[in-house]
């Protein structure tokens, strides 16, 4: 291997012949990385480079940030954008982000592999003043299900805790108007007519009339 890469390095000028052979070692070797090594240094462009998918798309990204133009990065990003959502590929949502192309990476995801778990941790992060979409709740119902399925009811707790201290911060910051994410867990009813006289309304003002006739 060292032999092959002090050749590349050296010759002046590569001939076809030379890079006909370089091409056939390329094809018969198994490290992707030397591959993607003996690649660039062959053809002296990052293009076939950037299709290694062995090579981790975070790796493959901090290659075309680097060293392409601006266009073909731009060109770069949205072929990787579109293939990530197409394959439910989950690592794509990197570049997606959680918007609603993410959101539909993920539900491909969840449709190719049935790991609600992931879509559901990552679904937790988005703020529906953000985006509003029903398949996110869908997921975190599914998963706190799961949770309590598996008698895991601290940790399904500790999720709606973390969410919504996530969230809260999230309308502080931004000046955003609370939201509820979770309803009352303990209502007080009145005994004679079944009236919730706890909930904290604006207009409450007929649930202390009902239960003052009740009483």
């Amino acid at each position: 291997m060292s032999g092959t890469l002090a050749a590349l390095t050296s010759a002046p000028v590569k001939t076809p012949e030379l890079r006909h052979q370089y091409e056939r070692l390329i094809m018969r070797l198994e490290d992707s990385y030397f591959r993607a090594m003996l690649t660039y240094l062959a053809l002296g462009d990052w293009a076939d480079v950037l299709e290694e998918e062995h090579i981790p798309l975070r790796e493959r990204l901090a290659i075309a940030l680097q060293f392409l133009e601006d266009d073909a990065l731009s060109a770069y990003l949205r072929r990787v954008a579109e293939a990530s959502v197409t394959h439910g590929d989950v690592e794509g949502i990197i570049v997606t982000g959680l918007t609603a192309s993410g959101i539909q990476l993920l539900q491909n995801y969840v449709d190719r592999t049935g790991d609600v778990q992931t879509a559901a941790i990552l679904g937790a992060y988005v703020h529906p003043h953000q985006l509003k979409d029903v398949r996110v709740e869908r997921w975190l119902d599914a998963y706190r299900d799961l949770l309590d399925g598996w008698k895991f009811f601290h940790h399904r707790c500790q999720l709606d805790i973390d969410r919504g201290r996530m969230m809260q911060e999230f309308t502080q910051d931004a000046d955003r108007e609370p939201i509820q994410l979770v309803p009352p867990q303990i209502l007080i009813r009145c005994n004679y007519c079944n009236n919730v006289i706890s909930e904290r309304r604006a207009s409450s003002a007929a649930n202390r009339v009902s239960a003052t006739i009740c009483a």
